[in-house]
């Protein structure tokens, strides 16, 4: 099990019965904020930082993931969640070199495994 005690995963409030198993941020020192992933065996949980006062985690059950895509960029690498009731944006913030590259990871790394996960499902429903 993953904890979720430090920031900015302190304030996400898992529903009974899931539990954290990944989790990814980009703890540098110079942002003001932070984004977030969540993974749990029942859902994928995002946290955007570009408007602090609107920043909230975002629940996205697995079993409602049509499609997930990293999508590379120079200033705002970010990762679409295709959903039966419409899409999800993460974008990272625009930052030095090495922490844009440290986010790219945690993107593709999310990518794949949600993608494991649902393709899981999708054998174990059939």
């Amino acid at each position: 099990m993953v904890q979720l005690d430090s920031y900015p995963f302190d304030k996400l409030r898992l529903p009974s019965g899931e539990t954290a198993q990944w989790k990814a941020h980009n703890p540098t020192f110079h942002r003001t904020s932070d984004y977030g992933i969540v993974l749990t065996e029942q859902a994928l949980y995002l946290r955007s930082p570009f408007w602090l006062s609107l920043a909230r985690w975002r629940r996205i059950p697995l079993n409602e993931i049509r499609r997930i895509a990293f999508k590379d960029s120079y200033f705002t690498p970010s990762l679409r969640v295709e959903t039966c009731t419409g899409t999800e944006v993460l974008r990272t913030p625009w930052d030095y070199r090495d922490d844009m590259n440290y986010d790219r990871e945690n993107l593709r790394e999310t990518e794949a495994r949600v993608r494991n996960l649902v393709k899981g499902m999708a054998v174990v429903g059939a």
